[in-house]
């Protein structure tokens, strides 16, 4: 058994905040976990601490059936695949690859025989004759999970290990560590900052916030059911707008109103956030993630479009990124994408729309824009608690 699970698990530093914070998470036998969060989340300690490189403050961390606490990190049957590589510069790929198994006084036919495996794996075999230095980032690193593999662990832990290469390589290597995970069957937790890698990696993504557990699931999941403002901003790239909005109910119709602007919700939309018919005349935030705008035109609803004004036009070549000013306050979620760069009491809420690069668009100009209401989100504006009927919004 290779699981990993944290109960109650705290890591305090001295005179310091609570790094992570009653940390309750399975991580199944051969499951591919994401840790992901903003900087200063405790993903990385809590990856630390599987590792037995952070003392644990509070609770118990098990690998299989034994409580791990006080086991040296040597003895945890763990492989750790940093950032930086941490290759030996002086070092062949094949000496390398096979340290960890020469230090432990493996016979060398079978350090010769693993590591040659591993790096057929890897697709190193023509370079174990190499210094690291001739190599490129993206074959380090292969190097580096090389190093890792060849010890048969329990547990693989990376943390940030692609964040050191260019963006083309990141996606290459992404489908690299998927497909090896997924040929070792190995249990391995990741960690990232990145939710792009966290989405396209993880069987299950565990979203943190300054110490805290936010929502843990399958990747659509978080995407499609976020548990909270913070998981419904951080997941999703563009983030998801986020509108203080007004409701108004007649009926079985359905409105919302922010500053200028008035839509009427799809009953799709309703039927999944039966509470909104509970919200009349009271505020609510919205949810609007940029692919679900499109360019209006005369089969709109026009009770389902927005006129704005062009502040920036992205072309992408498949897809235009529209920013543009809707004049509401920022719902301020500190550590999110939402609020990175805004200012304290700004009154006006920049958004994006994602539309077909067909469309050309310029600065300044105004465009209609249609919005497909049957996939807004809801949300508690006191709490942040989407408003449907399975989450507590008392807390």
């Amino acid at each position: 058994m290779s699981a990993v699970t944290f109960s109650a698990v705290t890591k305090r530093y001295k005179d310091g905040p609570k790094a992570v914070d009653e940390l309750d998470l399975e991580i199944r036998d051969g499951e591919f976990m994401v840790l992901v969060g903003p900087s200063g989340c405790g993903k990385s300690t809590a990856l630390r601490m599987i590792a037995g490189l952070e003392e644990i403050s509070e609770g118990s961390l098990s690998i299989g059936d034994e409580v791990v606490n006080d086991v040296p990190p040597g003895d945890r049957d763990i492989a750790m695949v940093f950032q930086n590589y941490a290759l030996y510069p002086h070092m062949t790929v094949r000496e390398n690859i096979g340290f960890a198994l020469a230090m432990a006084k493996v016979s060398k036919p079978e350090i010769r025989r693993r590591t040659d495996d591993a790096a057929a794996l890897l697709g190193l075999s023509e370079y174990l004759d190499r210094l690291p230095k001739a190599l490129s980032g993206g074959q380090r690193q292969r190097v580096a999970m090389g190093r890792a593999i060849v010890r048969s662990p329990q547990v693989f832990l990376m943390d940030e290990p692609l964040s050191n290469l260019d963006a083309k390589l990141r996606v290459q290597m992404r489908s690299e560590i998927i497909e090896l995970q997924a040929r070792l069957g190995t249990t391995m937790v990741y960690v990232t900052h990145d939710q792009v890698e966290a989405m396209t990696m993880g069987h299950r993504v565990a979203v943190m916030r300054k110490g805290l557990l936010q929502q843990v699931g399958p990747p659509q999941e978080l995407y499609l059911r976020p548990s909270n403002l913070f998981v419904a901003a951080f997941i999703g790239s563009p983030a998801m707008n986020l509108l203080p909005a007004r409701v108004s109910v007649d009926g079985d119709r359905v409105t919302v109103t922010f500053a200028e602007h008035r839509l009427v919700i799809d009953p799709l939309a309703v039927d999944r956030y039966p509470v909104l018919r509970e919200r009349d005349g009271r505020d609510v935030v919205v949810g609007i993630r940029p692919e679900h705008f499109s360019m209006a035109d005369s089969a709109s609803d026009p009770e389902q479009t927005m006129e704005v004004t062009t502040l920036v036009a992205e072309a992408m070549g498949a897809e235009v990124h529209i920013h543009a000013n809707v004049d509401v306050p920022i719902v301020a979620i500190e550590g999110t994408p939402v609020d990175e760069d805004a200012e304290p009491g700004a009154s006006t809420t920049k958004i994006i729309a994602r539309v077909e690069g067909f469309h050309t668009v310029r600065m300044g100009e105004p465009v209609r824009l249609a919005v497909r209401t049957a996939h807004i989100h809801f949300f508690d504006a006191t709490t942040g608690a989407p408003l449907r009927d399975d989450v507590d919004r008392s807390v």
